[in-house]
Parts: structure tokens; C-alpha cells; sequence
């Protein structure tokens, strides 16, 4: 190859701010700002994080190290230095030659195929781990009859939730057709999390891992009426699910968190068609916003309405 006429500082400072959406998805690269993810090179679960620190594609893995876009693009792609360098000056506009081929580019497709189906059978795989070991938590665990936390938060314990012997509440996470994919444990200081995974790349043990999206727990019974609408409310966490449920009567779904509001949301229209689904804001201050923010789209995919922690106003009007 003759010596190409550029140089590398201008092609850094021609790429600023192309690497994620349009210099990278060349070479079928996918990454997402600052979150960790599997490796676009090795795999992995969570060990890699793009984060474009100085501006020139950086990113860093736990397992083949850090670098900038060009030391990834040979990573994933195989080419040199040299080749890997000439691309990106094509594609930014400084060089029009090109030599990369359509034969190249399926090869490239087909392995970032292959990696994102290891990838997704991976992770089915860890999901379906947790589930059992949740199952076994939840058929195994020692039972007490008091909780702190329910008792400073003023509300009952649903009948299908279970206190343990030091006072932890258990609350299962169902999907749409009554598999448990996951269980959420409340201490009594009211700290949650799910179930604990297992060792990420440096050997840690890890929470997360298990499956929780479209996942949540019913408290009251839905009873519906197949040729009209029937109320189903659905909150974040416990205490406010059933502060709402107390103070109304109405089934209330357990979402979790707030962004499990629109994925909760879709499987519920899925299971019950008729249903208006009523979105009710979280009362902590410090996550209402975000509350709101996610209850508003979940509206948008399954119409319904949101309401203010005091329940007096309704928010939007049925979709």
C-alpha cells in the first residue's frame, strides 16, 4: 500500500464524535456510551465499556485491555494498523479509496452474527441459572412472621409474599405466563436486590444477570371482565404497590423499578387485552421524575393513564 496522504492527527480530529454512530457500525461494531457490555472483540458479560474518554473511540475491556477505535477496529476486524487507519480516514473524507470488499464486510456481518447469538444464549442460559435458584430460595426458605420494613412502612403483607426468619421479605418476579425468573429480597433497613449471579471476569461475585425485564409480582387478584375494561394499576416497589392496593382495592402489579414500567406494561396488555392500565408515580422524591419519565412511555406502547403519588390528578388521558 502506498503512504497514505493524511495524518493521524487529522483523522482523530475529523472522527470526533463519528465514532459510535457512523464510524464503527462500518466494521459492525455496536457499543453504547458508558455502559458496560459484552466485547465487541472477546465476549464476555459485562467486561467492556466505550466511553470515548479522549475523544478518539477509547474504550477499555477487563480481558483484551483498553484502547482507542483504531486498536478496536483490528481487534474485531483483523486488519493492520495501516489498514485499520486508511478506513476510517475513507469514511471521515480524507482519503476516498477504500479497500475494503463486499466479501469483507459479510465476513464481518456473519461473525458479529455469530458473537450476538453466543451472546444472547449466554445470557439465556445465566437467566434460566437464576431462575432455578430462585425457585429453590423460594420453595427452601426458613419462615419468620415479622418485618421491620412492613411495619415502618404502615402496609400488610400480601399472602403471596414470604417473610423470612430474620425478617427479609421475598417477592418473586413472574413474566406474563407465571414462570419465576427472579426473587427480590427487602431487608429490614429496606435495602433490595435481586438474586445474586455469579463471578464476573475478575472473579468477583455479582449481583444481576437474572432476568427481570417485563418480570413482575400481581398483588390482589385480577378478575377480568371480558367485554369491558377493568383497572389494573401498576407501581415500582412494594410499599407503594400496596399503599395503592390498601387504599383502593384495585390488582396492582409490581414493576420493580421504573424502567421495567413499559416492558411490565406490554406484557400485561398481552395477558389481559382489556385491561386500562393505570401508571402510578413513585412516591420517593428522589426517583419520581424518573418515575414519570418511564410511565409516560409505557403509556405511549399501551395507552392507559398516570397518576401522582396522591392519586387526585390524573396525568394523561386514556390513549
Amino acid at each position: 500500500m502506498s503512504k497514505p496522504n493524511f495524518q493521524l492527527d487529522d483523522i482523530k480530529a475529523k472522527a470526533q464524535g463519528l465514532w459510535q454512530d457512523t464510524i464503527f457500525p462500518r466494521f459492525n461494531i455496536d457499543v453504547i456510551f458508558k455502559k458496560k457490555t459484552p466485547c465487541p472483540s472477546c465476549g464476555g458479560q459485562d467486561r467492556f465499556r466505550y466511553d470515548d474518554k479522549n475523544g478518539n473511540g477509547d474504550y477499555i475491556c477487563q480481558q483484551c485491555g483498553a484502547g482507542d477505535g483504531i486498536s478496536l477496529i483490528q481487534k474485531v476486524t483483523g486488519l493492520s494498523f495501516l489498514d485499520a487507519l486508511s478506513e476510517v480516514a475513507a469514511i471521515v473524507g480524507l482519503d476516498a479509496t477504500s479497500n475494503i470488499t463486499d466479501e469483507d464486510r459479510t465476513r464481518w456481518r456473519k461473525d458479529k452474527e455469530r458473537r450476538d447469538k453466543e451472546q444472547r444464549d449466554r445470557e439465556l442460559k445465566r437467566q434460566e441459572q437464576i431462575s432455578r435458584k430462585a425457585e429453590g430460595l423460594w420453595r427452601g426458605a426458613y419462615l419468620g412472621e415479622s418485618s421491620l420494613y412492613l411495619k415502618e412502612k404502615q402496609v400488610d403483607k400480601d399472602p403471596n409474599i414470604k417473610i423470612t426468619h430474620d425478617g427479609n421479605l421475598l417477592i418473586p418476579a413472574y413474566d406474563e405466563n407465571g414462570k419465576m425468573w427472579n426473587l427480590q429480597t427487602i431487608e429490614p433497613d429496606g435495602h433490595k436486590f435481586f438474586i445474586l449471579g455469579d463471578t464476573n471476569d475478575a472473579g468477583e461475585f455479582e449481583s444481576g444477570g437474572g432476568r427481570t425485564g417485563g418480570c413482575f409480582f400481581m398483588i390482589g387478584e385480577v378478575q377480568p371482565d371480558l367485554y369491558n375494561n377493568h383497572i389494573i394499576c401498576v407501581a415500582e416497589g412494594y410499599a407503594t404497590g400496596m399503599s395503592i392496593f390498601m387504599a383502593t382495592g384495585r390488582p396492582v402489579a409490581l414493576a420493580f423499578v421504573a424502567n421495567n414500567l413499559p416492558k411490565v406494561g406490554a406484557a400485561l396488555k398481552r395477558k389481559y387485552p382489556n385491561a386500562f392500565l393505570l401508571y402510578c408515580a413513585d412516591d420517593d422524591s428522589a426517583k419520581q421524575s424518573t418515575g414519570q419519565q418511564y410511565a409516560q412511555k409505557a403509556i405511549e406502547i399501551t395507552g392507559g393513564a398516570m397518576v401522582l403519588p396522591d392519586f387526585s390528578q390524573v396525568q394523561e388521558s386514556i390513549v
